[in-house]
């Protein structure tokens, strides 16, 4: 029985946690709201996990989800990119007092969200111009 509560302890202390089992997890939506209807590249990631890049159409959404690191510490950040344009904004960080819902959208502006649970505006992050895109 020790055996299994250290293995237990090893697993989540290395980020192996399963969701399913009580741990809260996080939604982040992003929707491509760009008024040129263009496909929008996203690319979010931590530290350790890198949730992979994404091609979303125009008006369309895509929803991630993950679960936070039971020590603390989670952050993730995403990359978006069109045309000859790129931004890269703060989607989540674990001592956003427990907010496990956000919605951002992204538009000819840059990106803008909202705290589901609060109400509260997120940061909003500008374009900017580049040569070639590197994610």
């Amino acid at each position: 029985m020790i055996h299994k509560a250290l293995l237990a302890a090893v697993l989540l202390a290395a980020g192996y946690y399963d969701t399913a089992a009580g741990w809260d997890t996080v939604t982040i939506h992003v929707t491509n709201k760009l008024s040129t209807r263009r496909i929008l590249i996203l690319h979010c990631k931590s530290d350790d996990d890198d949730l992979g890049g994404s091609a979303i159409g125009a008006g369309a959404n895509i929803t991630l989800v993950f679960g936070q690191n039971v020590f603390g510490g989670t952050l993730f950040w995403c990359s978006a990119a069109y045309q000859d344009k790129r931004l890269s904004f703060k989607a989540y960080e674990q001592n956003d007092h427990n907010t496990f819902v956000k919605v951002f959208d992204v538009s000819d502006d840059g990106v803008g969200g909202i705290d589901v649970y609060s109400g509260n505006l997120l940061h909003i992050s500008r374009w900017r111009i580049i040569s070639h895109l590197n994610f």
